[in-house]
């Protein structure tokens, strides 16, 4: 009994610093192969492997060793020792590793070859040596029930390992960093060693001679099928659940902390099992599939909890397959045979199939049959499976009706249900702006929506949904932030000629890049073909993806720029939100530094901050990390909280005024720039927000991010944080003494340029996405905008239009007569124009249906065209201030 407890306190150790090690490996190993799913896949597969590798050498090896106990504590101090090495080291092999990749990069079966090689070679020592961990552990307790001690031992490995992600998550890594991390879990491998090292070696049963077994043959492979359908499994339920909650790092080891929690007791279920015939248990894995499923469907229109889904989608069958794998490794052992032999085999099959699942999932199920279908077929295998675990059908235990069992809950498989969750994901953008699902892509990296919004029958925005997750999209505010990462370096560099984009997103930047004709090449880095799929649809014979300039590289953006040696004069990037799982390789310190290196000398980078997604020490310790990089740092404004960093090597230029407006001079590049609300080419300046002497004072002593401490971009603020430390800098008055005393400015601004840019930042509160939600206070600020300037896109974006709903005016009134729902937006332009006693004529015949939004407006344009007795009698004129009323 005093033995028992130690392997099953050894065991939980082992499990947690196990996928503690995962977890780091994982991270570091993306920084070398790269972070796309492909690359992810490959590690994945190298990882189970090593482990099957493991499990094959421990049956091999059973007459060899003979205390299985100290073997058991030498494979953890291997995987202690290896383990902590590999996360240290291979940091400083990613730029080694960049150039030797290199001459692969347009071969990508040789470049998949030669990464899952590096892969296995990276763990192959440590994870052998996790391999033959639970074979030894039941062997050093062989005098025992295999059920009962394989059952137990794999329990306490999988609740050790449960636990591991969360803490790795919430408290380690931003504690300890990854390297401080990876010694916490060669400690618990040495905790682990210790324990078992000190059992009593009597306590270690001889091997025993190996015994022929007629089911071995049929139960391995059921042992691999099991294998693979709980890693197939993994693999579509946690695309399921990213339907109800961001990718994030802490939701994919939440995931995994149930998934494993489910597999846990389904090993100590196995206790109680153990005179049910193992088909009932696969029978049970095939019902526990579909049972989950229809539980956990949602309610359309509703928030999901998203341990309620989880724990309903993924507990019944997860349960299931942990008795399944420890009655399966009661069978393989049989009456006589070492159980060491036996559990190898059970642990190079089981694990074996694992690898082989997963990737049969990500890149075969999932993309040919979308989720739902993908369940249905895994539940599928796990009826057959209890097919193949009947070998006589009169055998004690009654199998047979098992497998009746098995294909019954397979016809009542609840097929449908994905178009609920679907549906339940973007229930909210869908409430909020009432587009509509166009396009749905079940791919390999996520499952894409493509939502349209639409004004007078024709697209007027566009979304696109990753997940659940709102990625990019197409309306007036992208358009702006997205086309300035273009317009600003373009406009500031003296020859732009090869340009490279990292990740395209709606395509709003790469539009905008191929606006100038001078460019010459566009390279376009995306890990999501998903992504770039639905280019065509949102913008049709405009579709920059088929621009005969621009090259398509489906791949990790890092690791594009650690194996390509050429160098860009604009390199522009707005990745995946910061808090999206991985995202943070590519805001890191060592990040930047690549990203600087592949700018020729004299080039610009610009780079997404939505500083609204951090913590302010998140922005600052991003803020720090960018500018580690580009000494010459700037932040500029795009709109609201999308903000853009931007750096320069070398760059030393001052250009002309004819070349910086040389696209507001074609009609193309001159009408988006317009409806982006840059009328003139002096505006631009008045997105600056401060240069690289002003980031470093607010930043302070903030540490930057680096890819040892990732948690420091702090990507989780509380919902209602205060946003003060942000607004101050987007204050219109503070903006431009900043941009007036830059010494950035001064160098680089065209000087015909400088008073008018100063001048501009009266209007940014417009442009900025600060309209008043008072309606008072929006007039105030209208007023503002009509008597001190001539511009129009603030004006119509005052009033709720924007240039895309009056070119589907133009549309419908080319086609059809006057409708009463034009008279509003109608009536804007004509504001904007200066054209009051028109605009009041229109806004009035709105007040008519609409007081409440038309009839204020209405009033305040007939009072400026100089008509009172029309203004005061207009539906709800009462609403416009007093000291603006004209009777």
């Amino acid at each position: 009994m005093r033995d028992s407890l130690r392997l099953q306190a050894a065991f939980l150790s082992s499990g947690a610093a196990a996928l503690l090690f995962e977890v780091l490996w994982f991270r570091a190993l993306g920084r070398v192969v790269g972070n796309t799913v492909w690359a992810a896949a490959l590690v994945l597969t190298a990882f189970m492997l090593g482990i099957a590798l493991g499990g094959f050498l421990a049956a091999r090896w059973a007459k060899r060793i003979r205390n299985p106990a100290r073997g058991f504590a030498l494979a953890e101090a291997t995987v202690a020792i290896c383990g902590s090495l590999l996360v240290l080291g291979l940091p400083l092999l990613e730029a080694p590793f960049g150039r030797w990749l290199s001459p692969l990069v347009e071969h990508p079966m040789a470049m998949a070859t030669v990464r899952l090689a590096l892969a296995l070679a990276a763990m192959l020592v440590p994870t052998t040596a996790m391999g033959v961990t639970l074979p030894l552990g039941v062997r050093a307790l062989g005098t025992q029930d295999t059920t009962r001690i394989l059952g137990r031992l794999y329990a306490a490995n999988t609740f050790g390992a449960c636990l591991a992600p969360m803490l790795a998550e919430i408290y380690l890594i931003e504690w300890l960093g990854l390297s401080g991390s990876a010694l916490a879990a060669s400690l618990l491998n040495l905790v682990a060693a210790s324990l078992a090292w000190g059992m009593r070696a009597e306590a270690a049963a001889p091997a025993s001679p190996q015994a022929p077994f007629p089911w071995h043959p049929r139960l391995l492979v059921a042992a691999a099928l099991a294998g693979a359908a709980a890693l197939g499994l993994e693999v579509v339920w946690f695309r399921l659940l990213l339907l109800h909650a961001p990718a994030t790092d802490a939701t994919f080891a939440l995931l995994l902390f149930l998934m494993l929690v489910g597999i846990g007791l389904g090993g100590l279920l196995a206790l109680w099992l153990r005179r049910v015939h193992v088909a009932w248990v696969a029978a049970a894995s095939a019902l526990g599939v579909v049972l989950g499923y229809m539980l956990s469907a949602p309610v359309q229109g509703r928030g999901g909890d998203i341990l309620r889904y989880a724990a309903l989608l993924m507990l019944p069958a997860a349960i299931a397959s942990g008795s399944l794998f420890t009655l399966l490794g009661a069978a393989l052992r049989g009456p006589l045979e070492n159980p060491q032999r036996a559990i190898g085999r059970l642990t190079f099959a089981n694990t074996l199939g694992a690898a082989l699942g997963a990737a049969f999932a990500g890149f075969v199920l999932l993309p040919r049959l979308g989720m739902e279908k993908s369940l249905f077929s895994l539940a599928a295998g796990y009826a057959l499976l209890a097919l193949v675990l009947v070998e006589n059908w009169r055998e004690a235990g009654k199998p047979a009706p098992a497998v009746g069992v098995a294909f019954l809950a397979l016809l009542a498989f609840p097929f449908g249900t994905i178009e609920r969750h679907l549906a339940g994901a973007s229930a909210i953008y869908r409430a909020l702006d009432g587009s509509s699902a166009v396009q749905t892509i079940q791919g390999p990296t996520t499952t894409l929506q493509v939502l349209r919004t639409e004004r007078f029958g024709e697209a007027s925005a566009w979304r696109l949904m990753s997940d659940s997750y709102s990625m990019t999209g197409i309306d007036k505010e992208a358009l702006r932030y997205m086309q300035l990462f273009a317009w600003l370096p373009l406009a500031l560099h003296p020859g732009p000629r090869r340009a490279l984009l990292i990740s395209y997103g709606a395509g709003n930047t790469a539009r905008a890049l191929l606006d100038d004709p001078s460019l010459e090449s566009l390279t376009v880095v995306d890990i999501s073909p998903e992504i770039l799929a639905a280019s065509r649809l949102l913008h049709g014979a405009q579709d920059p993806l088929a621009d005969s300039r621009v090259r398509v590289v489906v791949e990790d953006g890092r690791h594009f720029l650690r194996t390509r040696r050429e160098q860009f004069d604009i390199i522009s990037a707005e990745p995946p939100p910061p808090m999206m799982a991985g995202v943070v390789n590519l805001y890191s310190r060592e990040y930047f530094a690549a990203l600087a290196a592949r700018l020729a000398p004299g080039g610009l980078a610009t780079y997404w901050l939505p500083v609204r997604q951090f913590e302010p020490r998140g922005a600052k310790a991003v803020i720090a990390a960018f500018c580690a990089a580009f000494p010459d740092c700037t932040l500029w404004a795009g709109v609201e909280y999308h903000w853009i960093l931007m750096g320069g090597r070398d760059f030393g230029s001052r250009p002309a005024t004819q070349h910086f407006a040389r696209l507001w001079q074609r009609a193309a590049s001159a009408e988006r720039l317009e409806a982006s609300g840059f009328e003139h080419p002096a505006q631009i300046g008045a997105t600056f927000l401060a240069d690289a002497g002003e980031l470093s004072s607010w930043i302070g002593r903030t540490p930057p991010v680096t890819d040892d401490r990732p948690k420091r971009m702090a990507t989780d603020p509380p919902s209602d944080m205060p946003v003060d430390e942000y607004q101050r800098w987007v204050d219109p008055a503070s903006a431009a003494r900043n941009f007036a005393s830059s010494s950035w400015v001064a160098a680089h601004w065209p000087a015909d340029f400088f008073q008018a840019s100063v001048q501009f930042f009266r209007v940014q509160r417009a442009l900025n996405g600060q309209i008043p939600a008072d309606p008072a206070e929006r007039l105030v600020l209208l007023d503002a905008l009509l008597r001190d300037t001539r511009l129009g896109i603030p004006v119509l974006w005052t009033m709720g239009t924007d240039m895309r709903e009056q070119e589907i005016l133009d549309h419908r009134l080319a086609e059809k007569e006057m409708r009463p729902e034009y008279a509003y937006p109608l009536g804007a332009r004509a504001m904007a124009q200066r054209d009051y006693r028109k605009a009041a004529d229109l806004l009035a015949k709105a007040a008519g249906h609409d007081p409440q939004r038309a009839g204020a407006y209405a009033a305040y344009a007939a009072c400026r065209a100089g008509l009172p007795a029309k203004a005061a009698g207009i539906r709800g004129s009462d609403d416009l201030p007093r000291k603006m009323r004209c009777w």
